[in-house]
Order: structure tokens, then sequence, then C-alpha cells
């Protein structure tokens, strides 16, 4: 009997000896798993804001760059009411919602941008423009002698980014315009165009470019 209650008692005390596992050690390791679950999302976040950051000018660069293709990159002129004039806005805002990355704030700041060419092209006979030269209307209309968003009357090879920060949930990518020729790409920075993105209902969404001029 003596013999059984030091075996029960060695038991015990061996057993107690027995390191357990820590709370801590597993609330530490949870935290490593959170963690890397925050920066994958981070890193998904971020090629998503790649796409839309150059999404526009893509489009943009490339329609202008074509001999081909006829489908408008900017507003046009068509015949409106009483004979005159009428700055229309759909076939370029047509393909710009195709592109699923382009916020409507966008499009309603191209109207506002053309207010002054919209009103003075209301005044002006439809004949009249169809036998003048789009030149003549540049006082009103910037875009009619060269490409607003790349201040050029000549394309580029593309656009690149150059750098991404976020701001209160708001993503500004600065974008940087090259070209390419004979395996060399020449890079420009006498401007910069700065995209603004933000989340609409989910889903990140270019809402504002800013032409930052490089001095």
């Amino acid at each position: 009997m003596r013999k059984l209650k030091l075996l029960l008692f060695i038991g015990i005390f061996c057993y107690s000896c027995i390191d357990k596992p820590k709370k801590q050690e597993q609330t530490d390791l949870t935290k490593i798993n959170t963690d890397s679950l925050a920066q994958n999302n981070d890193e998904q976040e971020k090629e998503i804001i790649k796409k839309v950051s150059t999404s526009f000018y893509d489009w943009y660069l490339k329609r202008a760059s074509s001999t081909t293709d006829t489908i408008p990159f900017d507003y046009i002129f068509v015949k409106g009411e009483n004979g005159k004039c009428k700055v229309d806005f759909e076939p370029y805002f047509n393909q710009l919602k195709q592109l699923k990355t382009i916020s409507q704030k966008f499009m309603d700041n191209e109207v506002a941008r053309a207010k002054d060419c919209i009103k003075h092209m209301e005044t002006v006979d439809w004949i009249e423009y169809q036998n003048s030269d789009a030149y003549e209307y540049e006082d009103y209309c910037p875009d009619c002698s060269y490409m607003y968003w790349i201040k050029s009357q000549e394309s580029y090879s593309g656009v690149e980014i150059f750098k991404m920060e976020k701001k209160d949930n708001v993503w500004y990518t600065t974008l940087r315009l090259y070209n390419d020729f004979e395996n060399k790409r020449t890079r420009y920075d006498y401007f910069y165009p700065i995209i603004k993105i933000e989340n609409e209902n989910g889903k990140w969404m270019m809402t504002e470019i800013t032409l930052k001029q490089n001095k």
C-alpha cells in the first residue's frame, strides 16, 4: 500500500512538471496571422489602384495615336437645334463608362471644364462651322488645337506610375508620360497627371485628374 501511494505521488509530481502551452503564445500567433492577412489585403488594393490609375490614359493615348479609329476621345461638335452647333459628350462618355473605372464625378467635371465652349458653340451656325477651320474656336474650345489631357498635338507611347500615396482613404497616383523609340524610353517631366481615386460603393473609381506643372 505504501509503495502504491509513493508511485501515485511520483506520477502526480511528474505531470505537474510537464510544460503546458501558454495562452500568450497562442495570442501572438493569432496576431501574426491577422497582420499577414492585412498585408495581403493592402497588396491587393494597391494592384487594383494601379490598374485604375492608368486606365484612362491607356485608353486615351491608344485612341489619340490611332490613324484608323474614329471613336471620339473628347467631346465633339454636332448639329444642334435651330441650325446651331452643339457640344456632344455622349460618344466620349460611353467609352469611359465601358472602362468601368471612371466615376461620374469625372464626367461631370468634363462638362464643367467645357462650359465656355458649350455656351459659345450654341451661337455658331452649323453651316459656318462646317466651312471653317476648327482652330477658329480655340479661344473658347482649347481642345480644338491640342489634346487637353496631354497638353500636346502629338500623342505619347504610354504612361507609367511615378508615385502612389493614400490620404484619408483616398488614393493619389502620380503618372509620368513617355515615348518609346528604337528600344529606348524617353520620360517627360514638364508636367505630371495626378489621378484621384475614391471608393464608391465598395469599388475604386477615378474621380479627378489634376495636371501638375513641374517648375
